[in-house]
């Protein structure tokens, strides 16, 4: 039988308080007042004692949890400490549905809002089919890159609230070569992703420009409604359009034709630099592309990280 929704999430509240060293022998009281806070719908102790009751003993759920109750401590823990609901295998029905789901944003993954993720679904559709396939860990057979931990992610839904009310905003910034962060005011244009970091593109009131600044390196951070917000005036859509990564330049976008020795021009091809990327020629041995961006430090470093195997035709004055 499907799954109550609101249900299964008070079952993974209770699981975590259980597994929690800071919570250890959890009340009822406890349990509720964890449950009202998360969720902030309370619930009775019936509701509660009956989840208990459900996580123990329900087929249907199949968690079969070891709950147990200590009457030294006034609370509840699991008699296996290393058991946890989430590493209960899942679900057919539930799988059923991830991968409805999965399918759905496979199929419409050519659409302009999702194609900064069609790697990520592509990732998972592919984990989800190859795993229910397998009989074994499937760890034994795939290894996915591991994901690289993205610091600053907290300052995203506040810096697009700023975005979009047009709101001055106050942080506190470590820049690589201060020890000692800087407050600013800052007003809020666009945010920018690049090699799994996050910048905002906004004007700094300390020096009087437009910038970027990494979220990684934002200390603190608080809206300041009410004062007076600098409109932006420029296309944010061709901020970063003709840009290999976020170094800004005040040069014009020109004409860049690279010439890539095999095996690199295969890699190349299959996998372009920009998105202005146009092949100009191919043979065996090479092939030579053309780019129209600015010239920056992301271009730069690229171009150096190939060595031998590129060869810079235009312009002849690129810095290497």
């Amino acid at each position: 039988m499907p799954l109550n929704k609101s249900a299964y999430i008070r079952y993974q509240i209770i699981d975590e308080c259980l597994r929690k060293a800071s919570m250890r022998y959890p009340s009822s009281d406890r349990l509720l007042s964890e449950i009202k806070r998360i969720t902030d719908q309370p619930i009775s102790k019936e509701t509660l004692q009956k989840d208990i009751h459900q996580m123990k003993n329900s087929a249907d759920l199949g968690f079969y949890a070891p709950i147990g109750y200590s009457r030294a401590h006034r609370g509840y823990y699991y008699k296996d400490p290393d058991y946890s609901i989430s590493s209960m295998p899942i679900q057919a029905e539930e799988k059923e549905s991830v991968e409805f789901v999965l399918t759905l944003l496979k199929q419409r993954s050519g659409l302009p809002f999702l194609h900064r993720f069609e790697n990520f679904i592509e990732k998972i559709f592919t984990y989800s089919k190859l795993h229910s396939s397998l009989d074994r860990n499937l760890s034994d057979y795939v290894q996915f890159e591991k994901p690289t931990p993205v610091e600053g992610l907290q300052w995203i839904e506040p810096l697009v609230d700023a975005v979009q009310l047009r709101e001055v905003v106050y942080i506190q910034y470590y820049s690589y070569q201060r020890q000692s962060p800087s407050e600013r005011m800052i007003h809020p244009y666009l945010l920018k992703e690049y090699d799994n970091r996050w910048y905002v593109y906004a004007f700094d009131e300390l020096s009087d420009e437009n910038r970027l600044f990494g979220l990684d390196r934002i200390r603190s951070l608080s809206a300041k409604p009410g004062r007076t917000f600098r409109y932006f005036t420029g296309n944010r859509q061709e901020l970063f359009r003709h840009m290999i990564g976020v170094s800004m330049t005040d040069n014009d976008p020109q004409e860049i034709i690279l010439k890539f020795c095999a095996p690199q021009s295969e890699y190349i091809l299959s996998k372009p630099i920009h998105e202005s990327q146009e092949v100009i020629s191919r043979d065996r041995n090479s092939v030579t592309i053309r780019l129209f961006v600015r010239i920056n430090y992301e271009l730069q470093s690229l171009v150096r990280g190939y060595g031998t195997d590129v060869e810079v035709l235009k312009p002849q004055s690129f810095p290497l």
